[in-house]
């Protein structure tokens, strides 16, 4: 009778571990923690995961496929992300706080400044110490991944800026955006140290673009540089080194290789052997041609 009990009370615990382990169905409603609103458009994702969806008009939302034991985020551009054990609820209601620090960030918008929670134009803020976590040679290509919708290619030239497009090619006549130094057109900055620039601000709309006119078509970029500041005595030696390569090279034959294929070719059309004089020879020019360049940056 106590063997029965046992070997029944395990099966029981081997269900409820069973059951545990089964992905469930997650819904509930989102709103802001100020005022109590629907919570519109927060992304909801199981971390670690691509499995996720996005709040409805209602801030409501449902997620199949959850395991029991996953965590919950929510996110929402000028809210903190909250992360929210599931342990095995079918329900979780979630309030979202304004992230405070975010919103009340100073940008430069043309000729003035604006706190992000004013702003309505697609303004994008990178700081100096998102610049600084890529060391580079060209303030440009610190943008590179950091700002959406916005394609930066380096060309490889010494000297030269990256290729940005910021709203794509719009005209016959180029795609290279405005750049504004601290209230000064410029054409080229690729002369600006990025240890300089205390701020970028990108424009990409019109509503924010308006103030440039047929100048600020291809889009916008504004540059604060640094400036002293009045009490304060800061040194700062910044040093970074590196290689640059070619990304891809083609894959070629060499010479032995290329002899056949080219005698079986011949050989196809009905054409007599070429006659070699040097095909012995094995010279690979992309590596005469491509070398690795040394790269060093020291500031202070």
């Amino acid at each position: 009778m106590k063997l029965k009990t046992i070997l029944i009370l395990c099966f029981l615990l081997f269900l409820v571990g069973l059951s545990a382990q089964q992905p469930i169905t997650v819904s509930g409603t989102v709103t802001e923690g100020a005022t109590g609103d629907p919570a519109i458009g927060v992304t909801v994702l199981v971390k670690g995961t691509t499995n996720g969806t996005v709040t409805g008009i209602g801030g409501d939302y449902t997620l199949s496929n959850v395991p029991a034991n996953a965590t919950l985020m929510f996110s929402y551009i000028g809210m903190l992300t909250v992360e929210e054990s599931v342990n095995g609820r079918s329900v979780i209601n979630i309030s979202m706080l304004e992230d405070v620090q975010a919103l009340d960030e100073v940008v430069v918008i043309g000729y003035g400044t604006a706190r992000k929670r004013d702003l309505t134009g697609s303004i994008v803020s990178v700081s100096a110490g998102e610049i600084a976590d890529r060391p580079s040679a060209n303030p440009l290509a610190s943008l590179q991944g950091k700002v959406a919708g916005v394609q930066i290619v380096n060309t490889g030239r010494a000297g030269q800026d990256p290729e940005i497009r910021i709203r794509g090619t719009n005209s016959i006549n180029g795609y290279k955006p405005l750049y504004i130094v601290d209230g000064l057109f410029s054409d080229n900055i690729s002369h600006i140290n990025p240890s300089d620039v205390e701020s970028m601000e990108i424009l990409k709309d019109p509503s924010s673009l308006a103030i440039f006119g047929v100048r600020g078509a291809n889009g916008v970029i504004i540059i604060s540089t640094k400036k002293a500041k009045a009490g304060q005595t800061i040194v700062n030696l910044n040093t970074s080194f590196g290689f640059k390569e070619i990304y891809d090279r083609i894959d070629l034959t060499n010479a032995a290789q290329f002899k056949e294929l080219y005698d079986e070719q011949r050989n196809n059309q009905g054409a007599q052997p070429y006659n070699y004089n040097y095909w012995g020879a094995d010279t690979d020019w992309q590596d005469e041609m491509f070398q690795s360049g040394f790269i060093t940056n020291n500031n202070i």
